[in-house]
């Protein structure tokens, strides 16, 4: 009954020492920027694990292009799909050579470029895929010192340690009072 009863509290510590994993568990992220060659442009994301990243993350993009077009800062828009897709609403217009970059917020935190062609009406337009990897971030220097210190990881891994020893104390003092 006592063993079972440890082994209870053992696996609750446990799970709660380890319940919150963090993006950084994933590594860092696989984005591709895509074109059909007419102009659309989405970009797909991955974790380096194979996951989608589907949490929410603010992508903006901007382009320039042929004659000094310019396309502002433009937020794309996720699809919710199984590839981490995101959109631009637009197209990119006149025909030509298109710079795109593409910067992502958290947690990806990032930034990818691509040559994009968009052909004439009548030619035949050639799709594009740009793969760009981005490593994993670690927070920073600058928010662990403005908070006064780093993960609380070690501080539940301690709760829990004591936590256990204490209820496992209790349990054997409460026996050998019998």
């Amino acid at each position: 009954m006592f063993a079972r009863f440890l082994s209870c509290l053992v696996a609750v510590a446990v799970f709660l020492a380890f319940a919150a994993v963090p993006a950084q568990a994933h590594g860092g992220a696989a984005v591709t920027i895509h074109s059909d060659g007419r102009g659309s442009v989405w970009i797909t994301a991955t974790w380096q694990d194979g996951h989608p990243i589907n949490e929410p993350t603010q992508v903006t993009m901007t382009a320039t292009g042929p004659s000094s077009a310019t396309v502002a800062p433009a937020v794309l828009h996720q699809t919710g799909d199984e590839r981490g897709t995101q959109t631009y609403g637009g197209t990119l217009d006149p025909p030509g050579a298109w710079q795109v970059s593409i910067d992502l917020g958290a947690p990806v935190a990032g930034h990818c470029q691509a040559l994009i062609q968009v052909a004439q009406p009548a030619a035949t337009p050639l799709p594009a895929e740009v793969a760009c990897l981005i490593p994993a971030t670690a927070p920073s220097a600058a928010a662990s010192s403005d908070s006064g210190g780093g993960s609380l990881t070690p501080l539940w891994l301690t709760l829990s340690a004591l936590a256990v020893a204490a209820l496992g104390g209790g349990v054997v003092w409460s026996r050998r009072r019998r």
